[in-house]
């Protein structure tokens, strides 16, 4: 198959960009962090202060605030394909983590690996679009099988419920892009700010990004359920499309999200966010 060859091609130029990408931005991230006044806190002459809150309860106010506060009443059908979404691309990033994880692990203590293509249960096949494969198709039987063994059902059943959302969450998410309403506030936030309308925008990078992202889905239902043949490598070309633009687009919170969060959690408990 042509696809495989291109896979094996421009996988090792793909991730080379990809690590070049995510150290220029951590590197900046890094230095900003280095250069910048740490704020101590608020005076305690301040008036009105908000009150101290607790790790777990700063954590949730930074984790699920903004959907409860913002985006469910600003703009509805943006914040249940974000909450759908969210919960989708969560729990499908961990099953590739993991299965990238155990694939490696085979390649390094020098185990042998299915060979997709061939649908073989034991090769030496340690191409890059073979990894790609195995690891983008861990929903396929063959593939589920050797990563997860007697737990395979359960995984597929799992990631299976994670496709519906990701469905459900992406169709949101398309149809307020193209209505040019990401961003937009459609209806009332609070009583003060009633009647209050903000138009949105279609930005070409969330535009394209989630064009990736609803043929990586759909192209995932296609593979797991048998339709096309091959299609596994499609997935995961498209998979590697968005793995190389990480770096350069919004998808980049995914990588500087836990440091973010880790930081809006130390204002929220140092009282500096109300």
């Amino acid at each position: 198959m042509i696809i495989i060859n291109v896979l094996n091609i421009i996988a090792p130029i793909a991730i080379a960009v990809f690590l070049i990408g995510v150290g220029v931005r951590l590197g900046r991230f890094a230095w900003a962090l280095a250069t910048r006044r740490r704020f101590r806190g608020v005076s305690p002459t301040f008036e009105h202060a908000p009150r101290r809150l607790g790790f777990f309860e700063a954590l949730h106010a930074v984790l699920f605030g903004p959907i409860k506060h913002f985006y469910k009443r600003a703009n509805p059908t943006w914040g249940r394909g974000y909450l759908y979404y969210h919960i989708a691309i969560i729990t499908e990033v961990t099953g590739y983590t993991i299965s990238a994880l155990i694939v490696f692990a085979h390649i390094i203590f020098g185990k042998p690996v299915p060979d997709v293509a061939l649908h073989m249960e034991e090769s030496f096949n340690y191409t890059p679009a073979n990894l790609l494969a195995l690891i983008f198709g861990n929903g396929e039987s063959l593939q589920s099988h050797f990563l997860f063994g007697d737990f395979a059902p359960y995984f597929v059943g799992i990631t299976w419920i994670a496709v519906g959302f990701a469905v459900v969450g992406n169709l949101h998410l398309m149809v307020t892009l193209l209505r040019k309403r990401s961003g937009a506030v459609v209806a009332d936030i609070d009583q003060a700010a009633r009647g209050i309308r903000t138009p949105g925008r279609l930005p070409w990078d969330r535009l394209l990004v989630r064009s990736i992202i609803f043929c990586i889905i759909w192209t995932e239902l296609f593979a797991r359920l048998n339709l096309v043949h091959g299609i596994v490598y499609v997935h995961a070309l498209l998979g590697l499309a968005l793995f190389t633009l990480l770096p350069f687009t919004y998808l980049f919170h995914m990588i500087y999200n836990f440091i973010a969060v880790y930081y809006a959690v130390q204002r929220r408990m140092e009282r500096t966010i109300a």
